[in-house]
This record gives structure tokens, sequence and C-alpha cells, in this order.
């Protein structure tokens, strides 16, 4: 299991022609936790944001991302129902509450299997000095719920 802050930025290389298609920038989930893609930028002078789902990726690893054809990589539209990290339905940054009103912290990033295609957990900071003397919080990967202003996962703490 790895953070998504250690995948975002690795670059994505279909398998067929050995050539680099893009980078990885954002994971795209659902609310129970199920990892759907990845949103990959393109490179070149007009860059723009492609859908790669996860059952198109043929490998994860250390220094990038496989995938068998670049055709897999689908116009960003594709991706319609879930949650991102920094995107438009991004979460990250926004207050973590638990289901009996207790704020945690903020929301920096989140725990996944690559091959499973799961979320095993968030990340959740207090902030830079807190991190520093006290580290950052995990949540074990829960249901939640997006509000305009905070995210509420369904467990106590």
């Amino acid at each position: 299991m790895r953070t998504f802050s250690h995948l975002k930025g690795l670059p994505v290389y279909e398998q067929k022609t050995g050539n680099t298609v893009g980078k990885i920038s954002d994971i795209c989930f659902t609310n129970t936790g199920k990892v759907q893609g990845f949103i990959v930028e393109s490179k070149g002078w007009f860059a723009r944001h492609r859908y790669l789902p996860l059952d198109g990726i043929q490998a994860i690893g250390a220094d990038g991302v496989v995938v068998y054809d670049a055709a897999l990589l689908q116009s960003f539209s594709s991706f319609q129902n879930g949650y991102s990290l920094y995107g438009e339905r991004g979460i990250a940054g926004k207050p973590v509450i638990t289901a009996d009103g207790k704020k945690l912290g903020l929301l920096e990033d989140v725990y996944f299997h690559g091959q499973l295609g799961i979320i095993g957990g968030y990340e959740i900071t207090d902030g830079f000095f807190a991190d520093l003397t006290e580290g950052k919080k995990r949540v074990d990967a829960v249901p939640f719920t997006v509000g305009e202003e905070a995210v509420i996962v369904n467990t106590t703490m």
C-alpha cells in the first residue's frame, strides 16, 4: 500500500510503442473506497487531461505506470461519478469530520492498494507544526460523504 503522492507525477508508458503518453496527475475513486482510475496529463504544448480507467493499467511500478495501448486513455468527461484528490471534484484540503462531530484535521492524501484497486485509508494533517510534533493521522478507509465544506467519515474516533 502506498500514498497517492508517491504516484503523482510518474510517467505513463505505452508498452506497445515504448512511448511516454503523459504523467499521473490525480486519482479517481468512489466514496466507498474503490479506485476507478487516474487522470493523466498528456505531454505537449496543448497538454490536456485524460482519464485512465484502472482496468486499462498493466502495471504500477516505482518508476512509472504501464498501459498496453494509449487508446485506453479516455476523454476526461468519461470520469463522471466519484471523487478525486485535486480536480473538479477534489477533496484534498477539506476538513474531515467524524459522524459523531469530531474534527480530525484536513484530508491530505489517500493510501491505496494498486493491485486490489481499493483505498486503504486517508492521510489527515493538522498543519505543518502539528505534523512535525505529533505526526500525521491515518483514518482507515470507510464510506464518506462529501459536502461543500467538509468530508464526513462514517466512523468514530
